[in-house]
């Protein structure tokens, strides 16, 4: 009978002790929840973060985006050996970041007054003021830069060539640019000069 009273008084005690840890008298530690799963697009939005997003610099499309035929620089130098002439380079540039190419063709014609004594290339034949075929042009291709060196020489012992016309056509024969620049030279030997016409384009 003792040990019957002793394992009721043991239940009763553990009762007792398990209420009391229970009890809403102190605060109860609970297991935190299960987060709710997230819709598709929050899911999204979590799983972005902490990761650098790619920075819009407009040329995202660069390798679809038009090539540009830019002319950076004209240095042209007066020769008088081995003949009197015009010693011309030209710096092409594309601007636009693209796997296509900048093309083109390009013409020089140079005059006296307004007499045109000299073309470059030379088999170019002028009507009118402009090139009968465009594609006589020096051919531009290029993706970042290109160089066109030409000599046109000046017909005639005496004299020299006053003033430069620029003649640029894209692929499809449109204008791109038609301008005249002042040689400002005299005939002397070594007088040269470079332009930056980077705007006329």
């Amino acid at each position: 009978m003792s040990r019957f009273v002793v394992a009721l008084a043991i239940a009763l005690l553990a009762c007792v002790v398990l209420s009391g840890c229970t009890s809403s008298d102190e605060p109860a530690v609970r297991a935190q929840p299960e987060p709710e799963p997230l819709d598709e697009e929050v899911a999204e939005a979590a799983a972005s973060r902490g990761v650098a997003e790619k920075v819009q610099d407009g040329n995202d499309d660069a390798d679809e985006a038009t090539p540009q035929v830019l002319l950076t620089a004209l240095t042209y130098e007066w020769r008088t050996t081995p003949e009197n002439g015009l010693q011309v380079t030209l710096e092409f540039t594309n601007p636009v970041r693209t796997y296509e190419r900048a093309r083109g063709y390009v013409f020089l014609i140079a005059q006296a007054g307004s007499q045109i004594r000299s073309v470059y290339p030379w088999n170019t034949t002028i009507v009118e003021g402009l090139p009968e075929d465009y594609t006589d042009g020096a051919h531009l291709l290029y993706r970042d830069r290109q160089e066109v060196r030409a000599i046109i020489p000046y017909p005639g012992s005496g004299g020299y060539f006053e003033t430069l016309r620029l003649l640029v056509f894209h692929e499809n024969g449109r204008l791109l640019t038609n301008r005249t620049y002042d040689l400002n030279i005299t005939g002397v030997s070594g007088q040269s000069k470079t332009i930056n016409p980077g705007f006329d384009l």
